[in-house]
């Protein structure tokens, strides 16, 4: 997650408003790099390292890799990976 963290935690992504859920290809991983630098506070998850938050992913309405929500609003970025197989 970033504010890159190596284990995130579940409450702090209930209280973020702006989270990219990645499958931590190297695609995703250059995608979280150029977002979080242009987007402060951006919460980046990297679904490959936590995929125990998949399942949170998916009640977000995400359903392709690399995905970012805002809000309520699921925005996919160049997916290439269904939420299933991270």
């Amino acid at each position: 997650m970033t504010q890159q963290s190596s284990s995130p935690a579940a409450h702090s992504l209930d209280r973020a408003s702006t989270i990219l859920y990645h499958d931590g290809c190297r695609l995703c991983l250059d995608i979280a790099r150029t977002l979080a630098s242009a987007m402060p506070g951006l919460v980046v998850v990297d679904l490959g390292l936590h995929p125990d938050l998949a399942c949170q992913a998916a009640a977000r309405g995400v359903s392709e890799l690399p995905s970012l929500v805002i809000g309520a609003k699921v925005l996919p970025v160049a997916p290439h990976s269904d939420l299933a197989h991270a």
